[in-house]
């Protein structure tokens, strides 16, 4: 885990990913910032109880971290996106071939971050089990996929570059066997096996949202997968984590690319 210090006093996560020189990204974590208890330091969202003028302060310390302004969602659990022709902020992804930086706010779900080989168009998503069960990732691929228009698809989708960002681990993600079964007619019981440890007498498993998402990536045809596995459940001193504190704050990913 490579953790960079700012001059404005902010830790953030570098991807360890292997992608063109002028795409970037970080991923914020709580540390830095001006919000007090429970959201300290650097919460990034403002639908979580927060005070306003401490989020706004926050974001303009991102702000200078960034080329220009970030693409602000609010994230619904759904598989809306957005993109530069479509730009819905009600959405759980977004594809773009611009320079518009893109973001995505988690404290528990999965972040996951796409550049293509080229690094000419750039996707994200928000990973939680809902908007995977309901293929957010298929549609974040399949948008960027229309945004290129290569003579092979398939080709293009294997070189596709993803990065998976901290997210709530498999030994915290207890999950009901609903969740189990939403993936059920979009994996092989091998895969769903994989990605779903049973809890003895309980009717619970442990979720694995890292093994998911590789899952439904590979089955794609990605192949250039990149994940540390952070878990933001146990980093209590970097991330937070809404399992785990309940009332918290966010933080967040970002990916653009330099003109």
């Amino acid at each position: 885990m490579e953790l960079i210090s700012t001059d404005n006093g902010l830790t953030l996560l570098k991807p360890c990913w292997e992608v063109p020189p002028h795409v970037q990204a970080f991923v914020s974590t709580r540390l830095g910032g001006v919000s007090q208890a429970p959201f300290q330091s650097l919460n990034l969202g403002n639908h979580v109880g927060d005070h306003p003028d401490y989020v706004s302060q926050n974001r303009l310390f991102i702000g200078q971290e960034l080329p220009t302004k970030p693409i602000w969602l609010n994230q619904v659990h759904g598989t809306q996106l957005w993109t530069p022709q479509n730009p819905e902020v009600v959405a759980d992804g977004a594809v773009t071939d611009q320079h518009h930086p893109l973001t995505m706010m988690t404290a528990d779900c999965l972040p996951i971050l796409i550049c293509d080989a080229m690094g000419d168009v750039l996707g994200a998503c928000h990973g939680g089990w809902r908007g995977l069960s309901q293929g957010i990732i298929e549609k974040t691929v399949g948008q960027m996929v229309t945004q290129k228009g290569p003579d092979q698809p398939k080709t293009y989708i294997s070189q596709l570059k993803v990065y998976l960002g901290p997210a709530i681990g498999p030994e915290h993600f207890e999950v009901g066997d609903d969740v189990r079964i939403a993936f059920m007619q979009m994996m092989e019981i091998q895969d769903i096996q994989s990605c779903f440890q049973p809890l003895p007498a309980s009717g619970k498993y442990l979720g694995n949202l890292f093994q998911i998402a590789k899952q439904l990536l590979l089955h794609l045809g990605v192949e250039q997968i990149y994940s540390e596995e952070i878990c933001c459940f146990e980093r209590a001193d970097l991330f937070f984590s809404h399992r785990r504190d309940k009332k918290t704050g966010r933080f967040a990913s970002f990916l653009w690319k330099n003109e």
